[in-house]
């Protein structure tokens, strides 16, 4: 049995589903879009040079709930990685038992019998195909996977704090200008009606700039609740009772440089969602070594001590101890295909989780050559 054993070890040493070809051949060299391949700065939140946005930002990171809810998945996964990995160290359990027996006897002679025992058991699993290494492998990459996916919530969660705060700016200076309008409008009627007073303007005048007056004055009440939906957009971010009550600074910025952008084969490593895709990869793959392991024999070792006496008092007196020592090999031999069948479920999460790598992939280099666009379009709105 010995070579057979040998063979199954080192084919469960190289079990793997990962597409062979899955390389990054058809990374392009640089973005199709001119643009700076300068490297990206990690604080891109100065350049904005606007303090209550970086105060906003903190609060946010702080106190946003699902940034929270996010801290404690990653606190989960990191617990669970603590729970596989005990798997791979004896077990050990202390039991005590108490029985009193009593029987009656053909003259009603009652008897009675009293025995307590104190048993120490040890339980372990040779790990001899690396199934368990595998298993604690899955989990710190799940752990892994958990904490760039944090990170991903956490820079998103910069971006739309940013977005709305911009948003609530662009919506209060908008306000202001449609206000200051409705003056001009307003004012503009009152000299109209007072030539049609004098014979100067005729009454169709005066209706038209009437009817211009209130679509500004409706124009003026429906921004002002734009005004207060972005607000609540910004304090939903920030963990605040949604009232459309803040400060609004009059201010946007002015970003007159170029963002440079980097190279497309650094989004691989600076993306989070692109690790966490890969990472969950990798995770999936490592799970099905998991899963071709258990059709594997599994070799543990069971170690046992047992005190026993009829008085309490006398149970750790350091009299005779029964102890045992058992090594057992125990291999599945019909389960009606539920293995094979779990096997094959694992395979298929790795075909699943390679896809959405790619996908997730491609799915950045579109939003990349989509935000370089975006910029040079907005660059040459701006001048105009």
């Amino acid at each position: 049995m010995l070579p057979l054993l040998i063979a199954c070890f080192f084919a469960g040493c190289t079990i793997t589903a990962i597409s062979p070809d899955l390389t990054d051949d058809e990374i392009p060299e640089r973005w199709q879009a001119k643009m700076s391949a300068a490297p990206v700065s990690d604080r891109w939140l100065a350049e904005f040079d606007d303090a209550h946005l970086v105060d906003l930002v903190t609060e946010a990171q702080t106190n946003n709930y699902m940034i929270a809810a996010q801290r404690a998945r990653v606190d989960e996964a990191r617990q669970d990685m603590l729970v596989v990995r005990t798997d791979r160290f004896p077990e050990l359990s202390l039991g005590f038992d108490a029985l009193r027996r009593q029987g009656v006897t053909a003259d009603s002679m009652r008897i009675l019998g009293l025995r307590y025992e104190l048993g120490l058991d040890a339980d372990w699993e040779i790990d001899l195909w690396g199934r368990l290494r595998d298993a604690e492998r899955r989990a710190y990459l799940s752990f892994s996977a958990a904490q760039a996916q944090l990170a991903r919530a956490q820079h998103q969660l910069a971006a739309d704090t940013s977005g709305a705060w911009y948003d609530a700016v662009a919506a209060s200076q908008l306000l202001e200008l449609f206000s200051q309008r409705l003056i001009n409008l307003e004012q503009n009627l009152e000299i109209i009606e007072r030539g049609y007073r004098q014979g100067i303007n005729a009454a169709l005048d005066v209706y038209l700039t009437r009817d211009t007056v209130e679509r500004e004055r409706a124009r003026v009440a429906d921004q002002q609740q734009r005004l207060r939906e972005a607000i609540i957009a910004l304090q939903v971010l920030i963990a605040r009772y949604p009232d459309g009550d803040l400060e609004i600074q009059i201010h946007l910025p002015v970003l007159d440089s170029t963002i440079p952008v980097g190279l497309p084969s650094e989004l691989l490593t600076r993306r989070p969602d692109v690790q966490q895709a890969w990472l969950e990869l990798l995770a999936a793959d490592v799970g099905l070594a998991v899963a071709h392991k258990q059709r594997y024999p599994r070799i543990g070792l069971v170690a046992s001590t047992t005190d026993v006496s009829g008085e309490l008092t006398n149970l750790l007196n350091g009299g005779a101890l029964a102890w045992s020592l058992l090594g057992n090999v125990t291999a599945p031999v019909f389960n009606a295909g539920r293995l094979a069948a779990a096997e094959e479920q694992a395979r298929a999460r790795v075909a699943q989780a390679e896809e959405r790598y790619l996908d997730r992939l491609f799915v950045s280099f579109s939003e990349v050559e989509n935000a370089i666009s975006r910029q040079a379009s907005l660059a040459e709105r701006y001048r105009a």
